[in-house]
């Protein structure tokens, strides 16, 4: 017979305890004065201070932040307000600096009264290490690989200009076929370095007030001969007002041509891709809707992921960077991008941008 007493699970604090003590973040639990009622090892590992020299100390003594403000997290921490995930810089014990992502939320009463809070901080110096080599990857990458693929293709267009004399036919094909690999190069290294530039925020949007129908006009006229190749008519449908969006005009004009291509080259000959554009609130809401193959489901959640390429890209050729490269200047601009599609019902991207800016 089974002993219900043995078998009875710990209590609720017992694994709580557990929980703050296993917990790889720091975790602070104060009272309603904000003074350290509980500490744990992950806090202690950071703040330099042992969990019997932090009990009983305001915790502003403990987690001591470099820029403290009124309204800095920590101080809005012990006023009993719910901080939402951030980055600041503690100092700690030893005096050094240590990035963390902090987060707080008050402890309360049935009532609704404030009994204390708890603060979670991880530490993000690895995190920040990782992120320094990626940027050194990145000019290294820049610098040592593209040059020289620039400076090859600049040769081998010289030698199709004859340059350097004349050239037999074969010749000629061969370096054809060189040139059109080594543009493809570039173009891989270009959209490679403008990701990952965007995705550490080494390149930001520099947003001026741009007229929407005007500059998607533009975009449109651009891409009219690809669409004519294939036999597709290009639509389009505006509101009667004018519609302005706060947008980097170049990175605006990258993400609109690679939805419009996209639109284009998925879609079948004697078909129409659309371009609408209509005001949602204080932001713009963009679609490009296509009647091609549309995308299996198994592939929608990950269209924007780097490298990703789904079953419906079939024989088209690309590197998967390009939607990867326009959600980051969409989420750059504080817009969001989402699609709609059904296998065999075309598809439709649609994304927003703010109608005034946002900081």
């Amino acid at each position: 017979m089974v002993n219900r007493k043995a078998a009875a699970s710990p209590k609720s604090s017992e694994w709580a305890r557990v929980i703050i003590e296993k917990a790889p973040a720091g975790i602070i639990v104060m009272d309603r004065k904000g003074r350290v009622t509980d500490f744990n090892p992950a806090a202690a590992a950071i703040s330099g201070y042992s969990r019997d020299k932090a009990l009983g100390r305001p915790v502003l003594e403990v987690l001591v932040s470099e820029v403290d403000r009124e309204d800095s997290p920590l101080r809005s921490a012990i006023r009993g307000e719910e901080v939402e995930p951030q980055e600041i810089t503690v100092r700690n014990r030893l005096e050094q600096l240590v990035p963390v992502m902090l987060s707080a939320f008050p402890l309360r009463e049935k009532g609704g009264k404030i009994l204390g809070g708890v603060i979670i901080f991880r530490d993000l110096t690895g995190i920040k290490r990782l992120e320094k080599e990626r940027r050194h990857l990145v000019n290294m990458f820049a610098h040592d690989l593209k040059t020289p693929v620039v400076g090859m293709a600049g040769l081998v267009r010289r030698l199709l200009q004859g340059k350097a004399g004349p050239l037999s036919e074969p010749q000629q094909n061969f370096l054809g076929i060189i040139d059109r690999e080594m543009r493809s190069l570039e173009l891989l290294i270009n959209n490679f370095l403008e990701f990952v530039r965007l995705d550490l925020r080494m390149l930001t949007p520099l947003p001026s007030a741009m007229q929407v129908e005007s500059e998607c006009q533009e975009i449109l006229t651009l891409l009219q001969p690809l669409a004519e190749a294939k036999n597709i008519a290009l639509k389009t449908g505006y509101p009667q007002e004018v519609l302005v969006v706060q947008a980097d005009p170049l990175l605006f004009r990258r993400t609109l041509e690679n939805l419009l291509e996209n639109a284009i080259k998925y879609s079948p000959p004697q078909t129409t891709v659309a371009l609408e554009v209509q005001a949602q609130g204080q932001d713009v809401l963009f679609a490009v809707k296509d009647q091609g193959p549309g995308i299996p489901a198994e592939d929608l959640p990950h269209l924007f992921e780097i490298y990703y390429r789904g079953a419906a890209a079939g024989k088209e050729k690309g590197f998967g960077l390009g939607l990867a490269t326009v959600k980051r200047i969409i989420d750059a601009h504080g817009g969001r991008i989402w699609v709609e599609s059904h296998p065999g019902e075309g598809s439709t991207f649609y994304f927003t941008l703010p109608r005034e800016r946002t900081s």
